[in-house]
């Protein structure tokens, strides 16, 4: 039984289409990417996945559990940490996880919400409202870990967190992940996708684009880089999509057969060339308005 199965879903806001007709497959025991830029649709899926919002169209499932109709269900066997974390101002962060501990009737809760405090170097009792958002990030992220879930959907997990907390982040993530957990990871940082996710899915204006293996040899094909000083880009094939141009440098993402690359490397306009894997970034460039890449990403 698939962890998460979205088929056909689209949600409208008035005369704005955020999702359009949104498959796709997660399944149990995965680390499943999801990236895309900000207002692709997102975090919308997210919120319809968990009934926070109501589809225009179209049914999601968490195991089997219909998102609309057993959201109750789907609570109890799913984690969940939003991009913008809120906590009532009072309360501290022992208080919270012991709320958490009482909610979900977890037994002998003691030594696993004092693991989590340890692992995130948290104060347990100071107060939310004199916390950074790092810290109360840390917060909502021992939350949803505490009660074990089967599934844990993050967005954004690591913004505020500094450096070593996102690797015991990720760190935690895996050892969970190689106990039977499911990640459904929704983020911009793209090193964080392709170094803990199994696939991931490029979602681009509310639209799947693709769905990708983030193994090396499953790449979306090759990073032709290449020095041409007469060369331009009306005289490239189909199969090479521009990721960067500076002066007589080209990086592409080359998608045809060997032959016909070897065919265009032979041209003498080119002086140099180096041919690789493309990273996930560079794989995001090329998808992406061919190659114009956002910071805000």
């Amino acid at each position: 039984m698939p962890a998460i199965k979205i088929e056909s879903f689209s949600k409208k806001y008035r005369e704005t289409l955020a999702v359009s007709e949104l498959s796709l497959t997660v399944e149990e025991g995965e680390i499943y990417g999801f990236i895309g830029p900000n207002g692709s649709g997102k975090s919308t899926t997210i919120k319809a996945l968990l009934d926070f919002i109501k589809p225009t169209q179209g049914k999601l499932s968490i195991f089997g559990y219909d998102s609309q109709k057993q959201a109750k269900e789907i609570r109890t066997v799913t984690g969940y940490v939003s991009s913008e974390v809120r906590f009532y101002p009072n309360f501290s962060a022992m208080e919270l996880l012991q709320a958490v501990a009482n909610f979900h009737q977890i037994q002998q809760a003691s030594p696993k919400i004092q693991y989590l405090l340890e692992l995130f170097e948290m104060h347990p009792q100071k107060k939310v409202a004199e916390l950074s958002l790092g810290n109360r990030k840390k917060i909502a992220l021992a939350c949803s870990l505490l009660p074990e879930p089967r599934l844990l959907i993050l967005d954004e997990p690591t913004s505020g967190l500094d450096p070593l907390m996102q690797r015991r982040l990720f760190s935690e993530i895996k050892t969970r992940n190689q106990q039977g957990i499911t990640v459904f990871l929704s983020s911009h940082q793209l090193n964080e996708i392709q170094e803990n996710a199994h696939r991931a899915a490029f979602i681009r204006q509310g639209k799947l684009i693709t769905v990708q293996s983030m193994a090396e040899e499953s790449a979306l094909g090759k990073l032709v880089t290449f020095t041409a000083p007469t060369i331009q880009k009306k005289d490239f094939p189909a199969s090479f999509k521009v990721i960067a141009q500076q002066q007589n440098e080209w990086q592409t993402l080359y998608t045809g057969s060997k032959n016909e690359l070897l065919q265009f490397l032979n041209r003498p306009e080119i002086v140099d060339f180096q041919v690789s894997i493309p990273s996930i970034e560079e794989q995001f460039m090329a998808l992406y308005e061919g190659g114009v890449y956002d910071d805000t990403f």
